[in-house]
C-alpha cells in the first residue's frame, strides 16, 4: 500500500466558503419565520453513455470507454479524527460537509496540455460525498487499459458545488439561539442543486434551529476564499468550473491482472475555522453571528490529505 499525504490551509480541499464578516438577509430566529429548505442529489453511477462528448484536443490518450479488464475504482471518504491545528483561531466540525465530485485527470507536468481524463459525469451525475460520515463513497471505476501507462506528478478534480452545515449561535435584539447554518454553493456552471440547474457562484445560506429554517439569503455572487492555495493545492477558479489542482505521484500500469482501489481521504476534524470577535454577548469558540453579520471565516476545508492505492478487496 502507499500513502501520500498533503497539509492544507484556508480552504483550499473539497470546500469554499465565504471568508468575509457579512450576511444579510438571514430572518430573525425569534420572529415568525418563512421556512425553507434544500436538497442535492448522490449517484455514484459510471456509465459512459452519460459522459459528455469526447474531446479528443483535450485528452487524445483515451481509448474505449467500453473496453473490459480489471478495474481501477476510485472512492473518497473523510475523517473527523482528531487533529492539531496551527493557527490561533476557533474552529468546530461541521454537522454535515458535502462535495459533488464530477471530474478527475491526471497530468504528467504541472503544464501537461493533455491531461488525461480518468472520468467526467455530467453535472447531473456529480458524486456527493459527505466527509463527515466516514462512509467511503464510489466516484467512478475506470477499465485499467483505459489509461495510458505513465507517472502522474499533478492531479485536478472538478466539483460541481459544495454543501455544508455548520453550527452557530444567532444573536437578535431579545435574545440568542443556537442552531446551524445549513448552505450551499455553486462552484461550477451546470450545478444541478435541487433539480435547478445553476450557474457558478450561486449560494443559499439559512440559519435553522430545533428544525425550523428561519428564512434564507439567495444570490449569485457567492464569496470565494481569499487565499485559494496552500499546503501544495490549488482552487482554480479561472475557468465556469472549479478545479481543485493537487500533486500526486501515481504510476499508472495498464496491465493489471486484478481490481485496485484509489482511495483518497481528507481530515475534517474542527475544519470550519474563524476568528472570533470581542462584540458584546460573544464567547469563545462559539460561532457568533446576527440576523445581518457573522464572525470572520478563515478556513473551511480539508486538514489533511491522503491517497493510498491497494489492490480491491475479495468480494
Amino acid at each position: 500500500m502507499k500513502t501520500l499525504r498533503f497539509a492544507l490551509v484556508c480552504a483550499v480541499a473539497f470546500a469554499a466558503v465565504a471568508c468575509g464578516g457579512s450576511s444579510a438577509g438571514i430572518d430573525d430566529p425569534l420572529a415568525p419565520p418563512p421556512g425553507g429548505s434544500g436538497t442535492g442529489t448522490e449517484d455514484p453511477s459510471n456509465d459512459p453513455s452519460n459522459d459528455p462528448p469526447k474531446d479528443p484536443s483535450k485528452d487524445p490518450n483515451e481509448t474505449d470507454p467500453n473496453a473490459g479488464g480489471p478495474k481501477i475504482h476510485i472512492l473518497m471518504k473523510g475523517s473527523t479524527a482528531p487533529f492539531t491545528h496551527k493557527d490561533a483561531y476557533a474552529g468546530s466540525t461541521p454537522k454535515q460537509q458535502i462535495v459533488a465530485v464530477r471530474s478527475l485527470y491526471l497530468l504528467r507536468t504541472p503544464n501537461d496540455p493533455n491531461p488525461v481524463k480518468v472520468f467526467e459525469h455530467t453535472h447531473e451525475k456529480a458524486v456527493d460525498v459527505d466527509v463527515v460520515t466516514g462512509k467511503t463513497v464510489a466516484l467512478a471505476s475506470v477499465v485499467a487499459k483505459t489509461l495510458p501507462a505513465g507517472v502522474y506528478t499533478m492531479a485536478k478534480s472538478g466539483v460541481s458545488y459544495v454543501r455544508y452545515s455548520v453550527g452557530a449561535r444567532m444573536h437578535t435584539a431579545i435574545g440568542a439561539i443556537d442552531g446551524q447554518y445549513d448552505n450551499v454553493q455553486a462552484l461550477s456552471d451546470g450545478a444541478v442543486i435541487g433539480n435547478q440547474v445553476r450557474k457558478k457562484g450561486h449560494f443559499r445560506y439559512a440559519f435553522s434551529a430545533n428544525g425550523t429554517t428561519y428564512g434564507a439569503l439567495e444570490g449569485d455572487d457567492a464569496p470565494t476564499p481569499v487565499a485559494n492555495s496552500g499546503g501544495g493545492i490549488t482552487m482554480d477558479l479561472s475557468g465556469p468550473e472549479t478545479f481543485y489542482v493537487f500533486p500526486v505521484q501515481v504510476a499508472i500500469d495498464p496491465n493489471i491482472t486484478a481490481d485496485h482501489d484509489a482511495l483518497f481521504d481528507v481530515n475534517v476534524y474542527e475544519s470550519f475555522r474563524w476568528q472570533d470577535q470581542p462584540s458584546p454577548g460573544y464567547q469563545p469558540k462559539v460561532f457568533d453571528t446576527t440576523p445581518a453579520t457573522f464572525e470572520p471565516v478563515m478556513a473551511f476545508g480539508a486538514n489533511s490529505f491522503t491517497l493510498t492505492s491497494s489492490p480491491s478487496a475479495a468480494k
